[in-house]
């Protein structure tokens, strides 16, 4: 069985059906662009003293194009993602960057090449607001001699980004001065993924984003990937088990099993049992 296989025609005609609207693969297809990967892992190796967590895996992610990654529990994919994005340090293999190699030695080096993560707890500070928790650490200054001198916090410009940024991302949060613990779960993971396309975030790795939300939100959070892919050209990364969120979004998946890449399979080009099968180890007739 090959398990690397290249989506096929990656900018077909655009064809309707009978109802007037599209297929996934002419929905999907055109948004994943050709050329260099805009993210390129390469025979990624890492070990917690003698654990063998990674085993050489490699993927590449193309530029406007939503990866799905998925496996069972334990099977590597959120210690892939820490490890590409600095939150552990890989024990061999090599990070591409647009076609270049980085260095990705934390966190915060990874924000400054244009990776944003968002986990599964959002990551915000649920005392705080909407336009504290989007510029949470880069917070935004007065221009006068209190800003450059004291620092002093410059709030209202802070909210006019903020409401201009849910405006153009179609996120609705009503009260902007609440604490974001009074917001939904799915506004919650809204504002992390618009803090994220905020910071200029050309990839933006989502590790569960729907994970512990009701199924309206879900929908919600999954729909604003799109938007702000199709808006911003934004990549996107999403460490999933729902089969459901993975097919009717991503373009591919690949697949971890055992701390090791058993699948690379187009969406277009496969289908659940197949994915089961890899993930499970079974063999699919």
């Amino acid at each position: 069985m090959d398990l690397r296989r290249q989506c096929p025609n990656r900018y077909p005609e655009v064809m309707l059906l009978s109802s007037g609207t599209q297929t996934k693969t002419d929905r999907l297809a055109p948004h994943a662009e050709a050329g260099t990967p805009v993210l390129e892992a390469r025979n990624i190796h890492k070990n917690f003293g003698g654990l063998k967590a990674l085993d050489d895996v490699s993927f590449h992610l193309n530029k406007g194009e939503i990866l799905g990654i998925v496996g069972d529990n334990g099977a590597g994919k959120s210690t892939l993602i820490k490890t590409v994005t600095g939150a552990y340090r890989k024990t061999s293999g090599e990070i591409l960057l647009n076609g270049k190699p980085v260095e990705v030695e934390n966190t915060r080096r990874a924000r400054e090449l244009g990776i944003e993560t968002v986990y599964q707890a959002s990551g915000l500070v649920e005392v705080m607001d909407a336009p504290s928790n989007l510029f949470l650490g880069r917070e935004m200054t007065r221009s006068n001699w209190l800003g450059n001198a004291l620092g002093f916090i410059n709030r209202r410009m802070m909210r006019i980004e903020t409401v201009e940024l849910l405006k153009t991302l179609n996120i609705e949060v009503r009260n902007l001065a609440a604490p974001v613990r009074n917001l939904s779960g799915g506004q919650q993971q809204s504002v992390s993924v618009g803090r994220a396309a905020y910071w200029q975030g050309k990839i933006i790795i989502l590790d569960e984003p729907a994970n512990n939300i009701g199924v309206d939100q879900q929908r919600a959070v999954l729909e604003l990937v799109e938007r702000v892919r199709d808006s911003q050209g934004v990549s996107f990364i999403i460490i999933s088990h729902n089969m459901d969120h993975i097919f009717n979004l991503a373009d591919r998946v690949i697949v971890m099993r055992s701390g090791r890449m058993v699948g690379d399979l187009c969406i277009a080009d496969t289908s659940r049992a197949e994915v089961v099968g890899l993930i499970t180890g079974a063999t699919i007739t």
